[in-house]
């Protein structure tokens, strides 16, 4: 799947929203996908947030760039 979004972001033209949003999708992608091969099928990249001693969101990058490129998308629809 990653490799024809690829193909698809030089292949077919489609206006600058489709492309920051696909491009973020298919930098997620790849940023899991590399991540997973470098460090033996962990994922390290993640963020925890919270107030103080109270955590209250984790969550991966990758996957934030993903959810980000698929609402701007719809978004743009």
């Amino acid at each position: 799947c990653l490799l024809a979004l690829a193909v698809l972001l030089f292949v077919q033209p489609m206006p600058l929203g489709a492309v920051v949003a696909w491009s973020l999708v298919l930098g997620g992608g790849l940023g899991n996908l590399l991540g997973r091969i470098m460090n033996g099928g962990r994922v390290i990249d993640f963020m925890n947030l919270g107030i103080g001693s109270l955590r209250t969101v984790i969550f991966d990058v990758a996957d934030v760039c993903i959810s980000l490129g698929i609402a701007w998308f719809i978004i743009e629809q």
